[in-house]
């Protein structure tokens, strides 16, 4: 049961890694960490419909985790072996702007935009009040075309 249930969810738990860290080395592990934090504590969850919930903030609390100790290990890569996906100019400006995003913001406007999240859902998720979530889609929103406009007014 529990893993035809993290199946199924599996990559909507990699996205949400990825909008908290930023890199797909890391979503990874977070996610393979939040796995098996959830499988060493399955006794604890008593409603099967909240699986996704449970899961998510468990993995959400391993990224903020993982972006506490980075903040206490800080590098600058030496090189970038990565193959670099050409987007439409449109969708690498978005993108670029999100990547800017502080993590709890990017996170949402993930949640919301490309998972269907609603606000409840959101707050049910991350463990915080929809208050909270509203405030930081706004927040994400206000810099995302502030963002967006700089780069538009330095194409123009």
């Amino acid at each position: 049961m529990f893993a035809s249930q993290a199946r199924r969810i599996e990559k909507l738990l990699y996205r949400i890694a990825r909008s908290y860290l930023n890199d797909d080395q890391e979503a990874e592990d977070a996610v393979q960490d939040a796995l098996i934090r959830a499988w060493e504590k399955r006794n604890t969850l008593r409603d099967l419909n909240q699986f996704k919930p449970w899961m998510t903030r468990i993995l959400s609390n391993r990224c903020k985790d993982i972006l506490r100790k980075r903040r206490r290990w800080s590098f600058y890569p030496l090189e970038e072996d990565t193959v670099q996906v050409e987007l439409p100019e449109t969708e690498n400006a978005v993108m670029e702007s999100m990547k800017k995003l502080r993590p709890e913001l990017r996170i949402v406007m993930t949640l919301h935009y490309v998972d269907g999240y609603s606000i409840q859902e959101m707050a049910d998720a991350l463990g915080i009040p929809t208050g909270t979530v509203k405030t930081r889609m706004r927040s994400a929103r206000k810099q995302l075309s502030r963002t967006l406009l700089i780069d538009w007014e330095e194409i123009v």
